[in-house]
Formats: C-alpha cells, structure tokens, sequence
C-alpha cells in the first residue's frame, strides 16, 4: 500500500497532512451526513469520525493511476458559512457516492475510501467571528500553513478535483448579506484559482464540473466521469504571467491579501507540476488549435524537461495547431519527448493529435 501511495506521489501532500495544517474528510461520513439532512460545521467543531487519518489514505491506494485524495472547489453561498442549508453539501455527496461505487468492469470500487479536502471542515476557521470567537494562534499558524500548500492539493498530477461550478437551486445573490462575494463560480478569483491549479498537469477525468450533473440522474462512476468530463470543460495551462493578468478581472471577498498570495501559489505548482511531469494526458478535451498553440507557448517556456509523453488523442487539433506544437517541440523545448516503441492503442506516440 506504501509503495502506491508514493508511486502516485503521496509523499508530496504528508507534510500538509501530518502537521495539522489540513484535515481530510472522509467521503463516507460526508454521506451519511448530507443523507441524515445535516450542514457541514467548521473544523474545530467536527467529529473525530468526519475524518481520514494519513494511514487511511495509504492503505486505500489503488493501482489505478490516482491517489485517494480530492479537493473540492466551489463559491461560498454566504459571507458567515458556505453552505448554510447543506444544498451544496448533498450534491457533493451525490457525486461521491458514485465515484465510490462499484467500477462495472472490475466488480469492486475503483476508489475503495476518499479523502476530500473541503476547505471549512479542513482548514481551522474563526468559530463564531460574529460573536468575535476567533482562531487561536495555534491554529492561525496552522491555517495559513494549510493556505501555502493548497496548491500542491489542487495541482498535484493524481489527485482528484470536484469542481461545483453552479449554484445549488434557490440560491439567490440578491438576497445575501452586504460584504458577500454574489460573483459565479468563474467569476470568482479562488475558484479561478484552484480550477488553473486542476488544469495544469492531471489527466481529464481526475477533474469533474459537478455543475454538470443532471438533476434526477442515479450516477454510478462512469456515467458521472461522462457527465463530468463532456465538452472537455477545460482549458489548456496557463504560464503564470497569463495567470497573473487574468486575476486582474476575478472578484476576491479579501483581495488586497489573497491576490498575491495566489499568484505566488500558482507559479510554485506550476514550476513543481511540470518540473516533475514525464506524461501529459490531454486526451479527449474538445480543444482545438487555439488551445494547440496556448500549449506549445507553455512547452516552449521550457516548463516540462522531463515529458516523454504528450497525448492529445480525441481533440478537433487540426494541421495548423499541430504544426504550431511541432514547431515548439522541434526547438527542443521538451527534449525527453521521443518516439515510443510500444503498440498504438497501449503506448500513444509522443504529442499524439
């Protein structure tokens, strides 16, 4: 189980884990939770069982290319709490019961347990701001601890991103609090943020647009990835400077703090990811040769020494883009990409279109 956990590269999220700075939530408990009618509370105010120990997260490491681990991204519905009515807190258990489901092929769960990072019950929070019950120093040092290494929860190439990029139904904007944050999800500059991390590096089906879920629907794992996934629903990765000048135009609740921040937390995961990264897996997400040449700019930056495997199978990457791509490759900007000997349908060749 070890050995899993640090193939998929589980030792870059234990320091996070063991120091106290982030708290997983077990998948299981977030069920049982939202289907007994309940809202989530605040970290400190959570029971010991809402949680997964680091051991929990080894021994539930599969061979199947992802570690057990997820980190929701989503828009706070209120300034005070960001889901005081448990609406997004039930369509996230909808879309965890499915990814714990039997795998069809297998006869088993593909993800047998899931740790999901959701920052309130993660993170320690001020208990009762309004009443000025607020973090001790203790936990404000954890806290921000846990702030510096979101992105390496977000980013990391096997993890899993949930994405609740709509409202739940009856939440209305004009009716929230003044000081609230009422801007849509991509709008928004943290779930801009964490949705950039969730483009760099992972293959597409680690990160699923939850807004995309039809209403009604029983999912089991595939139809969910389907659901999920369709359109693509993801853009190519950005070069931090892009990052940089498109945060100019996101809504932050505490922007004079939290937009530098972001910004140094994106260059790092994008340095790390890609530093690191020998497969990119772009297969299947609709882009076309505009998304081609915003790639080759980010190859071309020398962002991936190591990539020996590029896979852009099942796009609409037409000549043109792939040229532009050929161009950057042949200039040596990723001079570990090489032909590969292995069969077609189980090794594609490199910046495969």
């Amino acid at each position: 189980m070890l050995e899993g956990w640090r193939k998929w590269g589980g030792g870059d999220l234990e320091p996070v884990l063991t120091s106290g700075a982030a708290a997983l939530l077990d998948a299981q408990w977030i069920i049982r939770h939202a289907e007994a009618g309940g809202v989530l509370a605040h970290r400190q105010a959570l029971p010991k069982e809402a949680f997964v120990s680091l051991a929990d997260l080894v021994e539930a490491t599969t061979e199947y290319g992802s570690l057990p681990v997820a980190a929701l991204s989503y828009p706070w519905l209120t300034k005070d709490h960001p889901d005081p009515r448990g609406a997004n807190l039930s369509r996230v258990a909808r879309a965890l019961k499915a990814l714990l489901s039997d795998h069809p092929s297998l006869g088993k769960p593909l993800i047998p347990r899931l740790g999901v990072f959701w920052d309130f019950g993660s993170l320690h929070q001020h208990p009762d701001p309004a009443n000025g019950v607020m973090r001790t120093e203790e936990q404000n040092a954890l806290f921000k601890q846990g702030l510096s290494c979101l992105g390496t929860l977000y980013s990391h190439q096997h993890t899993w991103v949930l994405r609740l990029t709509s409202f739940p139904d009856g939440h209305k904007a004009e009716d929230q609090a003044e000081g609230t944050n009422v801007a849509k999800y991509f709008d928004r500059g943290w779930c801009y943020t964490e949705a950039s991390w969730a483009g760099l590096t992972k293959a597409g089906y680690l990160s699923l647009d939850l807004g995309k879920m039809r209403a009604g629907v029983e999912y089991g794992l595939n139809s969910l990835l389907g659901d999920c996934t369709q359109d693509g629903g993801r853009r190519p990765p950005l070069l931090p400077s892009a990052f940089a000048a498109e945060l100019e135009t996101k809504s932050f609740t505490n922007g004079k703090d939290d937009k530098p921040l972001v910004k140094r937390l994106y260059e790092a995961a994008f340095k790390e990811q890609f530093g690191k990264a020998t497969e990119l897996k772009y297969d299947g997400l609709g882009w076309g040769d505009a998304e081609a040449a915003q790639l080759a700019e980010v190859l071309a930056s020398g962002a991936a020494p190591r990539l020996e495997w590029l896979n852009l199978r099942g796009n609409k990457i037409s000549d043109e883009g792939c040229k532009a791509l050929a161009a950057t490759l042949k200039e040596g900007a990723a001079p570990s990409l090489k032909a590969r000997d292995a069969p077609l349908a189980t090794r594609p060749s490199p910046a495969q279109c």
